[in-house]
Parts: C-alpha cells; structure tokens; sequence
C-alpha cells in the first residue's frame, strides 16, 4: 500500500477558493482605508501650508523687506501666484521644498483623476484659509470639488 504525503488537488482549490473570497471580502475595506489616509495627508498638508504662511506673515523680516510681496487678497487664489520676493522664500524655506513642488505632495484622488489646486486666501491680513479643490474630504471620490479638503 502506498503511503502518500501531500495535498491532494481538491484540497488545494479549496483553500484557494477561501483565500479568493476571504481577498475579495477584505480588499474593498482596504481600499476605503488608503482613500481615508490619503486625505489626512492632504489635509495635513493643507494645515503645513497655512501655518507656513502664517509664519511668514509674521517674520519681521519679510515684513519689513522692500520685496516682501505679501499677497492681501481675501479671494481664494491659486499657490503659483505668489510672486518672487521675501514672503515667497519664506513660505517655501518654511514648507521644506518650493511652492511649485506643491501639487506632487497631494496624495488624494478623485473619480476623473488626481486631486488638485491648492489654494489660498487671506482675509483682513490676519486670516488664512486653505483649500486643495477638485479634492473630496470624505474619501469617498464623489463628485470633482463637492467637498473641498479645507483648513479654516
């Protein structure tokens, strides 16, 4: 009588079977999870950028430079509009890496695509608020801008 140590080919597809199901039970859990994560991180970023301008509206420095630039609109704008100068240098020296660089840090996405438009707004020169648009805050890729990452 043979002796035969192993698995049979039925037993074989029955744990395949399993592991398929039990992979296609836990993947869409997974998947909101990382969607969740990736607005956190966008949202962090929004909270880096706005303590980044803050601070640079502070600096003596950059407030007394000839060059300082300071943006006084309190109409939400795009990042890329800041122009040269001292207010500029600072945000970005504060950021760690330049404002141009800033779109590639955004790690949500969106139905159509990635999330994008970091945006900015300062009010009465004291206030800052900034948005990421195109985004959706809930982490459930709704509709393009129906709720913007945002920190007041």
């Amino acid at each position: 009588m043979k002796n035969n140590k192993g698995f049979s080919l039925v037993e074989l597809i029955i744990v395949i079977a399993i592991m398929a199901i039990l992979v296609g039970v836990m993947a869409p859990q997974l998947i909101k999870y990382i969607e969740k994560t990736n607005v956190s991180s966008d949202s962090q970023l929004c909270d880096s950028v706005k303590t980044a301008i803050t601070t640079a509206m502070m600096d003596p420095t950059v407030i007394n430079a000839t060059n300082a630039n300071i943006p006084t609109n309190s109409t939400f704008q795009a990042m890329s509009t800041i122009q040269a100068g001292a207010f500029k240098d600072s945000v970005e020296e504060i950021l760690g890496f330049p404002i141009s660089d800033l779109e590639n840090h955004i790690k949500s996405n969106m139905t159509g695509g990635k999330a994008s438009g970091i945006q900015f707004a300062i009010v009465n020169a004291t206030s800052v608020h900034v948005q990421i648009t195109n985004s959706d805050n809930t982490g459930k890729k709704g509709k393009n801008g129906a709720h913007p990452i945002y920190v007041d």
